[in-house]
C-alpha cells in the first residue's frame, strides 16, 4: 500500500482482491468438505461490496462521459452474470445448505477471478520493473 502515496493504488487493490478471493476459495472448500454434514450452513464470502467501498474512497470509479459508455457497476447480478433468483438451489432433507452444483460454479468463477487479479498484479509489477530499469 506504500505506492498509494505516489498516486498508485492498483497494487494494494489487487492484493486486497487476491486476499478476498483466497478467503472465498477456502469457504467453498469448507462447504464442499462438509456437504454430508447434517445441518451445515454453507459459508459465503461476499468481499466485492467491501472492495467497491474501498475503491470508492480513492475515486477510482470509471467515468461514463458518453451515453454509449458501459456502466461498470456490479448491479444485482451474482455469479457468472446470473440474477440471484436464477442461482442453483436444492432442498436437502438433512438441513445442509450446501449445493454442490452451486459450489462448483462459485469455485470455477473464483479461480478465474483469482487468475485475472494475479495477472493484473504481475503486469503492474512488470511495468514498474521496466520503469526502474529504464
Amino acid at each position: 500500500m506504500g505506492l498509494i502515496a505516489l498516486g498508485d493504488s492498483t497494487i494494494g487493490t489487487a492484493a486486497s482482491w487476491l486476499r478476498g478471493l483466497s478467503q472465498r476459495q477456502q469457504a467453498i472448500s469448507d462447504n464442499i468438505a462438509n456437504i454430508d454434514t447434517p445441518g451445515y450452513v454453507a459459508q459465503e464470502v461476499p468481499f466485492e461490496t467491501a472492495l467497491q467501498r474501498q475503491l470508492g474512497r480513492f475515486g477510482t470509479a470509471l467515468a461514463t462521459t458518453d451515453a454509449r459508455h458501459i456502466n461498470a457497476g456490479m448491479g444485482s447480478t451474482g455469479q457468472l452474470g446470473m440474477q440471484r433468483a436464477q442461482m442453483l438451489t436444492s432442498a436437502r432433507l438433512d438441513g445442509s445448505t450446501v449445493d454442490i452444483d452451486a459450489q462448483m460454479i462459485q469455485l470455477a468463477e473464483t479461480q478465474m477471478r483469482y487468475q485475472a487479479a494475479s495477472s493484473a498484479l504481475n503486469t503492474k509489477l512488470g511495468i514498474i520493473r521496466n520503469v526502474i530499469r529504464g
